[in-house]
Formats: C-alpha cells, sequence, structure tokens
C-alpha cells in the first residue's frame, strides 16, 4: 500500500486557523515509480512563504529529503495546487505567513514514530517531570507565533484542533508550551519578493518528554 502523509498546520491571524487540505494536494499518483521501487521513505520539512493576500509566493525545504527529486516535487505540488487565505497581524494588519509542513512519502504503510521524531525534531523540545495523566512518553504541542524581522517571538497560541493531528491535546500544556517559546525561541523571519525580512505568524511545534 502506498502512503503519502502531510502534517497539515495552520499559519494565520492567532486566534483563526488556515486550512491546508493535504488531501486536495497530494494524490497517491503523484509518488514516482522509482520511489516506489527502491522502497525508501522520503520526508520533506517544507516551508511555505505565503504573502498577506493568501497567495504563495515560494517553497523551500528546511532540510532536505536526501532525494532533491522529492524535495522539488513536494514544492512543486504545493505551489501548484495549495490554496490559502489572508493572514493578518495581531494587530488585524495584513502580514506575511510561513507554514512549515511536513511531507511524508511513505512505501507499505505509515512511518514510524521513531522514524517520524528523527525527520522532523521539534522546534523546542521541554522535559516535565512528570506527564499529564494519559500521555505516552512524548507530546507535540503546535502553536502559531507572531514573529518580528528579527525573528523575535512576540505573541504565541496553541494552534487549534486540526483532524490530520490525530493526538490527544493536553490543554494545560499550551501556555508551557508559549511562555517557554516566548522566552527561548528564535525564528527565521519570512522575507517578501525583494528579500527583505518582514514580520510574520508561523508555525512551530514543541515536544514535551519525561526527564531528561
Amino acid at each position: 500500500m502506498l502512503w503519502i502523509a502531510l502534517a497539515a498546520a495552520a499559519a494565520t491571524q492567532m486566534s483563526m486557523p488556515l486550512p491546508f487540505d493535504a488531501l486536495r494536494v497530494f494524490s497517491p499518483d503523484d509518488m514516482p515509480a522509482y520511489v516506489q521501487i527502491d522502497g525508501i521513505n522520503r520526508f520533506v520539512p517544507a516551508r511555505i512563504t505565503i504573502r498577506p493576500d493568501g497567495r504563495t509566493q515560494d517553497c523551500g525545504w528546511e532540510r532536505s529529503s536526501g532525494d532533491p527529486k522529492m524535495d522539488a516535487l513536494s514544492c512543486g505540488i504545493i505551489l501548484k495546487r495549495a490554496k490559502f487565505g489572508p493572514t493578518t497581524w495581531i494587530d488585524g494588519s495584513p502580514a506575511y505567513a510561513i507554514l512549515r509542513t511536513s511531507v511524508t512519502w511513505t512505501i507499505g504503510g505509515p512511518a514510524s514514530e521513531a522514524e517520524l521524531r528523527k525527520a522532523y525534531p521539534p522546534d523546542l523540545e521541554l522535559f516535565l517531570d512528570q506527564l499529564p495523566k494519559g500521555a505516552r512518553s512524548r507530546i507535540n504541542v503546535l502553536v502559531i507565533v507572531a514573529v518580528d524581522e528579527n525573528g523575535r517571538v512576540v505573541s504565541c497560541s496553541e494552534a487549534p484542533p486540526m483532524p490530520v493531528m490525530r493526538q490527544k491535546r493536553f490543554p494545560e500544556l499550551g501556555p508551557v508550551a508559549c511562555e517557554q517559546m516566548t522566552k527561548q525561541y528564535v525564528a527565521i523571519p519570512a522575507k517578501d519578493a525583494a528579500g527583505r525580512a518582514v514580520r510574520s505568524i508561523q508555525t512551530a511545534f514543541v515536544a514535551f518528554s519525561r526527564g531528561p
């Protein structure tokens, strides 16, 4: 069986999600024949820059999957098919968005948790003496952050629930994740079409583990 998984994320005004419908963007027919033959999984951490009016400006990857053809294919499909809405800054004014999403190409079934963890490390990892009741050994929290031209996080909120993220939510961790993101995280600023650094709304992941 062929699987193509996309960890969709929202990047927009702090209180409203920007949908990214993976089913409308990727299809099993997109899988190249040579990938199916060699049976090696590909993991592409895509970084999509979206203009304030919702138009896609560009797509790149934060780390190569090791297969330049699949890196280019993933972004090419996103640029061609993905549709977005406008983004606003925390004061309601127009803003750029950086949607950082994980495109996973696998053969034979979903990638293992260990593979995904290695391919898509969190932006910030926090350790707790004890995880909330019902949690496994690791909890991922998706947050939406407002980032200024220098990469400083000036505002943060936990992203709304999304169907693609089936992990159980622990609301008590959202404020902790945002507090530490504001204190510790430095983002890569968005750039406009002229290459100038601009403020933006971005997605980020915080992982909670027991330990260290």
